[in-house]
């Protein structure tokens, strides 16, 4: 396991193995496995095709199968986005002024196990960016797909970001999200993160410039023996920033989801204002959920919180929507679907609301129950 430990962590051996700590045996799982080069060109079933061509951002994505440039489904004319390509493959994207891309990752998979790793650089140097990101794919031998992307925001600029993870139950993914903002500058990211067999997700912010704001908000829902690590760190580095994480997550069966959420504020951060809030529900004596809140503060004039809950439903909620008629098994959906939710409210883009809703209602665990 040293090996995907060395290659996926960061720091040194001690501080990599606790960061994968409750995530070892899915590790250990992967590494068992042998796996070759994945097919950069392999034909895509036009019902997975349907699942990311929306209308709203046609002229506006860029699809990548197993890692590769899909030219031919590629479009990104119309997105105000300057696209460019680097010697080793690595994509950088810019954004000057307004501009709008859909990014779509596709996992398709081949008659044995195998693997990919696409790398993107983002810059947004004026204006306000939107930035979909779509992660989708097709079931059968094991793929294993690792993204990792600088994200730079200029001064004064702002970055509106939304994330679907969609997988199939034999996709594994590891992403790493690095994110540095400038003076004034601000990140607005929601992400849904479903299905898969494995995914591990580090989102590291650094508010490297005075009055730099991140607003991260999240949410997985699990099912089955689907398992997601994901690793948040907030870096406060300059005075008068401003954080705000909210969290949600869900598991059924046996099913497995971790958050750590760490925020630190550097000396010299005086002014800073950091929140932290993850709620977590099992919906199964099997289903467990690790929430780990941390606040390091090392700078005066500071205002901070953090609170992290892992709990079942609330039966009181329960027995006020049971009184007015509502059959059980409803009853307990809608109060999954509505603590979910809570996490999509920062979306201003209400066209691009739908896909991640209907996101959500696929993969919500489901209750059964009487009818009555």
């Amino acid at each position: 396991m040293d090996g995907l430990l060395e290659e996926f962590g960061r720091g040194d051996a001690q501080a990599r193995a606790e960061s994968w700590r409750y995530s070892r045996h899915a590790l250990r799982a992967l590494e068992q496995q042998a796996f070759a080069a994945a097919d950069g060109n392999a034909a895509l079933p036009d019902a997975l095709i349907e699942r990311f061509d929306w209308p709203q951002t046609r002229g506006h994505r860029l699809v990548f199968v197993n890692g590769v440039l899909h030219a031919a489904l590629s479009d990104a004319s119309t997105s105000g986005a300057i696209v460019e390509s680097d010697a080793d493959g690595a994509r950088t994207i810019r954004f000057r002024g307004k501009g709008v891309l859909h990014l779509v990752f596709v996992n398709a998979a081949s008659t044995a196990p195998s693997r990919w790793n696409a790398r993107l650089d983002i810059r947004v140097e004026s204006g306000t960016a939107y930035l979909a990101e779509q992660h989708v794919g097709t079931e059968g031998a094991g793929v294993l797909g690792a993204l990792a992307s600088a994200i730079a925001i200029d001064a004064g600029a702002a970055l509106k970001m939304v994330t679907l993870g969609d997988l199939p139950t034999s996709a594994s993914l590891v992403r790493c999200n690095r994110i540095a903002l400038a003076d004034g500058s601000g990140v607005d990211a929601t992400h849904a993160l479903c299905g898969g067999r494995f995914q591990r997700f580090d989102i590291d912010a650094e508010l490297a410039g005075k009055k730099a704001r991140f607003d991260s908000r999240g949410v997985f829902a699990l099912r089955g023996r689907e398992h997601v690590d994901v690793h948040l760190n907030v870096r406060h580095a300059a005075r008068d920033t401003t954080s705000d994480v909210l969290w949600r997550g869900v598991a059924d069966g046996r099913a497995r989801g971790i958050l750590h959420g760490a925020i630190t504020v550097a000396p010299g951060a005086d002014g800073a204002d950091a929140r932290l809030e993850t709620k977590n529900l099992l919906l199964s004596p099997h289903a467990e959920i690790d929430a780990q809140p941390v606040l390091e503060i090392h700078a005066d004039e500071v205002k901070a919180s953090h609170g992290a809950t892992v709990g079942q439903l609330d039966e009181r909620a329960l027995f006020y929507l049971r009184s007015r008629g509502v059959p059980l098994a409803a009853a307990r959906n809608l109060l999954i679907a509505g603590f979910c939710r809570t996490a999509f409210t920062h979306i201003e883009a209400t066209d691009l609301r739908g896909p991640f809703e209907a996101l959500l209602d696929a993969h919500l665990p489901q209750q059964a129950g009487s009818s009555e």
